[in-house]
């Protein structure tokens, strides 16, 4: 297991955090983030549920995020 400092895009869902993706840099986390919101409706009927790309410190094996530190 390595600790990373990474970008990660964050599905959260009423103050929880349900789904985490890792990027390599900024650029491509909001373009996914841009996407899922195009495909998905920046303003859904469920307005708990909020798509946020952020820098963190993550502990990552084989390419996936296994927990995230900060």
């Amino acid at each position: 297991m390595v600790t990373e400092l990474t970008f990660v895009l964050l599905l959260v869902v009423s103050g929880e955090r349900l789904e985490f993706t890792p990027y390599d840099n900024l650029s491509d986390c909001l373009s996914t983030r841009r996407k899922i919101e195009r495909n998905v409706g920046r303003y859904q009927k469920d307005f708990n549920k909020r798509w946020t790309c952020k820098e963190m410190k993550v502990k990552m094996q084989d390419g996936a995020i296994v927990e995230i530190i900060q």
